[in-house]
Parts: C-alpha cells; structure tokens; sequence
C-alpha cells in the first residue's frame, strides 16, 4: 500500500509535468523567438509537439500491453526529461523544433501510461477520486504555468522553462521505481507496417489544422486510413485489432468522446479571447473565467466512479450529454448578454459535465476492454480525443475568423458545438450500461 503512495504522487508529478509545460511555453515562446530569431518556425515549436505527442499515444498503448506500463512510463518520462535538456541548450529555431519533437515522443506517453496505471491499481470507486486530482493539476497550472513562465524570462531565462523539468523527470522516475506490477504481460508482434500508415494519415489529418490549406492533406489522410484499414484487414497481429471495433461498449463510448471533444470541448480555448476582445476585459480577469470549467470538473469526475456502480454507464452518459447541449444551447442564445457572473455558473455547469464524462469515459475503455487490450483501449480513446479537440479548434478558429464581429463569431460557434452535441446526446442511448464483470459481480 505504501508503494501505491509513492506510485500515486510519481503519477501526480507526471501530469504536473506535462500540465507547465503547455501553460509555461504560451507565456515564454515569444521571447524564445525574438532571442533565437526564425520567427517563420514560430507555430512549428508547438505543432511538432503536438504532433509527436498525438500519433505516439496508441503505440504507448499497445507496447504497454505487451512490456507493462512501468516500463513504458519510465521510458517516455526519461524521453521528455531528454527533449527538456536538449530544448534548453537549443542555439537555434531549427534545433528547438527538433528537440521539441523528442520531448513530444515522450509527452505522448506520460498521460495515457499514468491513466493505464490508476486503471490497474484502483477500483471503480476511486477513479473518479484519482481523475478529479489530475484535472485540479490541470487547473491550477492553467493559472500558475504563464506566471512561472513570466518569471522564468524576466528574473532568469527562457532555458529554465525546460531545465525545471530536470528535477521532477527525476522525482516522478524514483516515484516509479518501487511500483511492482501483478498483471502478466504477452509478447506480440508489432505491426509497425500499421503503425507507420497510421501515423503518416493522423500526422497529415492534425497538419491540415495548422495550414493555411488543408484540402490536400484531408484527402491523403483519409487516403491513408482507408489503405490503413485494408492493410490491417489482412494482419495476423494488427496494429489495432478488429476485435477492439467489434466491441460495443469500446466502439460506442470512443465514438461518443470524439464527437463530444469535437463540439464543446474547444470552445474553452476562444472564451478568453471573446472576453478581451468582445468586452474589453483583462487578461487576468479573462483567463480566471475557465475555473468555473476546472471547479465543476472537480465536483463532476469525483463521485463518478460510485456513480457508474449505482446507476450504470449509459444513464450518465446521458446525463452528461443533456447536460452539456443545454447550457450549450443557453450560451448560443445568450452569449451577447451574459455578464461575468451568470457566464461563469452556466460553465461550471458545463464543466460538471465535461468532469463527469470524461470520468466515466476514461473508466469505460478500461471495463469494457479485455486485459489484455486495457492500455491500448484507454490509449486509444485519448488519441480520439486529442483528434477531436484539435480538428473541433480548427473548425472554430474558422468560424470565428469568417464571423464580422467577435460576439457573432462564438454566438456560431456554440450553435456549432450545439448542434454536434445533439449527435453525443442520441449516442449516449447505444453505449451498454455494465460490463460484463460488473454483471456478474452484481449477479
């Protein structure tokens, strides 16, 4: 038990990591740039990280399943500890976009490993404890991330944003160390053919969120993923097995969370910038408004996992979804005349629901999948996610930038999140209410 401790606050420190370094590099990139100069590789510190980060996460799944999740944590926070040195002795644009690519292979393995792990370590009941302590992680670095970064430029220098990562890759390795693992894991072969189309059709399909003309690469990347889907047909061992498909409560609560990160999730990152441009409000003031998201997570993934127990899978599903497309339509209708106050209780709302059903997502793709295809169920739904949150951006950077006026930009926006929300809402009546052990428990 006392181990578990330890593993528990290597976890912590784990997301903590990731959590800065997202936070920090917002505030510090635009003195990094001015400093090293290549200001035409300016969006790639954070689009090579993005996509490195992104594509590795079903193969941190997958390879878990076969070589634990110890292992593989290690690895992928050694991985970034390695990006973080090299990115700080980075005398160059060039050279900084290629180490943040390293630290974005370890990255991708750092969230999805340390969920896997409270996957395996903790009942049903304690997940949503454990998932309500990550999300806090998440929100007070959303707040404290550009004031360390801030202080890192003025008092020291932007190279401590990624020397700081030194000590705690360190602290969370020796965190891990005493985590003795009880599952068995089979060696397979890896389908790297797979693997290597996989990643080429995401990595394109991500790109065509980031240039200014997409078409292209949107059609080679579905290109790909149908040639992808053929070849893996075909595979003794795929990189994705069909079988993970052929299971209802994997396939429905997977389809669910991309089209729910595809319609409301996003919307968090345009709300500031409404309130500084459309209301002329701080900074500070403007970014203090998505605690109301992180406060109703909070209260929304904590008492999930006795939630699921009580009423099932598919009822808070539903729940989660009504919820959601409610204050959703209620910030379309009135988003122009929402001051403060009444803007912040109608997303902590939200953010109640954006808490529980990722909870309870998270906990599906473990119940629901076989032991051993836990990680890469679990793996696989945050890849979804990823996907539907950069491409559900896209779409509202688009929407907004063709709006005349900010307010009408996100009053469509949240007509857009609205209407897909309506798509998560009728999902949420095909996803299974138990799991095949919970029946049986229950029985």
């Amino acid at each position: 038990m006392k181990r578990n401790i330890y593993v528990f606050w290597g976890l912590v420190i784990t997301t903590l990591i990731s959590a800065l370094d997202a936070n920090v590099m917002q505030t510090a990139s635009p003195t990094i740039v001015k400093q090293l100069g290549g200001m035409e590789l300016f969006a790639w510190i954070f689009v090579v990280y993005m996509l490195a980060s992104t594509v590795t996460v079903p193969l941190y799944g997958k390879l878990s399943d076969m070589y634990g999740r110890k292992r593989l944590l290690i690895t992928s926070v050694a991985l970034f500890t390695i990006g973080s040195i090299l990115c700080g002795i980075a005398h160059s644009m060039i050279e900084l976009v290629i180490y943040r690519g390293i630290q974005g292979l370890g990255a991708g393995g750092m969230i999805p490993l340390s969920l896997i792990i409270v996957g395996d370590l903790y009942t049903i009941e304690k997940r949503g404890r454990i998932q309500a302590v990550f999300s806090s992680i998440w929100a007070i670095s959303s707040i404290i991330g550009p004031v360390m970064g801030s202080f890192f430029v003025e008092a020291l220098t932007w190279r401590w944003i990624f020397f700081i990562n030194i000590p705690i890759g360190i602290a969370t390795i020796l965190c891990l160390i005493p985590y003795q693992e009880k599952s068995e894991f089979k060696k397979t072969y890896i389908d790297y053919k797979g693997f290597f189309l996989f990643g080429i059709s995401i990595t394109l399909l991500l790109l065509s969120t980031n240039v200014k003309n997409p078409i292209w690469y949107l059609i080679i990347s579905i290109i790909g993923l149908l040639v992808f889907v053929l070849v893996e047909r075909k595979e003794t061992y795929p990189f994705l097995p069909v079988t993970l498909f052929k299971n209802k409560g994997i396939l429905t609560t997977n389809l669910f969370m991309l089209f729910y990160c595809l319609s409301f999730f996003g919307t968090s990152n345009f709300i500031p910038l409404y309130l500084q441009e459309g209301s002329h409000m701080s900074i500070y003031k403007s970014g203090l408004i998505l605690l109301s998201i992180a406060l109703g997570w909070m209260f929304g993934s904590t008492p999930a996992g006795k939630w699921i127990l009580r009423f099932g899978y598919k009822n808070l599903f539903i729940i989660g979804s009504f919820i959601t497309a409610l204050t959703g339509l209620a910030l379309f209708l009135f988003i122009k005349e929402l001051s403060y106050f009444p803007l912040f209780m109608i997303l902590t709302v939200q953010g109640f629901s954006f808490g529980l059903l990722f909870a309870v997502g998270t906990i599906a793709s473990q119940e629901f999948a076989e032991a051993n295809i836990k990680g890469l169920s679990t793996s696989l739904q945050m890849f979804l996610r990823n996907i539907g949150t950069s491409i559900g951006v896209m779409v509202m950077g688009l929407i907004i930038n063709h709006a005349v006026t900010i307010a009408e930009g996100m009053q469509n926006v949240f007509l857009y999140a609205f209407i897909l929300s309506l798509v998560t809402v009728l999902l949420s009546f095909w996803i299974p209410s138990k799991t095949a052990s919970y029946r049986e428990n229950e029985g």
